[in-house]
C-alpha cells in the first residue's frame, strides 16, 4: 500500500511541477507580451487607369513581389490591402520593394499588359501609388 502511494505522490507532485512551469510562462507572456515582430504591415493604396483612356480599371490584381497578400481594383481602378514587409519596426531601414500589376478578368474590360514598379517602403506606415497606368494590349 506504502508503494502505491509512494508512486501516486510522485505522479501528481510532476503533474503539479508541470502545470507550475505552464503557469509561470503564461503569466510571463501575460505581462510582457510575444516577442517582437520581425514584420511591419505597410498599408497600400492606389489607383489603376488605362493609358489611352485614362479610365480606371476594375479587375487588376496588385501583388507585392516579396510576399503573399494581393488586392484586386474596384470599380474605381482602386486597391487597398496590407503587406508584411521583412525590416526591424523600430529602425529606419531603408527598403525597396517590386509591385506587380496583372489583368485578371481577361477581355471582359479590355486587356491590360502587365507592369511591375519599385517603390521605397522605409520609415512608412502607408504607400499611396496613384495613377499607374497600364497599356491597353490590343
Amino acid at each position: 500500500m506504502k508503494k502505491v502511494e509512494l508512486i501516486s505522490r510522485k505522479f501528481l507532485r510532476r503533474v503539479f511541477n508541470g502545470f507550475s512551469i505552464t503557469a509561470v510562462a503564461f503569466i510571463f507572456q501575460a505581462c510582457y507580451g510575444p516577442g517582437p515582430d520581425m514584420y511591419c504591415d505597410l498599408k497600400l493604396t492606389g489607383t489603376v487607369t488605362s493609358k489611352t483612356t485614362n479610365l480606371p480599371i476594375p479587375g487588376i490584381k496588385v501583388t507585392v513581389k516579396e510576399g503573399n497578400n494581393f488586392g484586386i481594383t474596384d470599380k474605381d481602378g482602386k486597391f487597398e490591402f496590407y503587406v508584411s514587409v521583412l525590416e526591424h519596426c523600430e529602425e529606419c531601414t531603408p527598403g525597396k520593394a517590386n509591385i506587380h500589376f496583372l489583368d485578371v478578368d481577361g477581355a471582359e474590360n479590355g486587356q491590360f499588359a502587365e507592369k511591375t514598379i519599385e517603390i521605397d517602403h522605409a520609415c512608412k506606415d502607408e504607400i499611396k501609388i496613384n495613377n499607374i497606368e497600364l497599356d491597353e494590349i490590343e
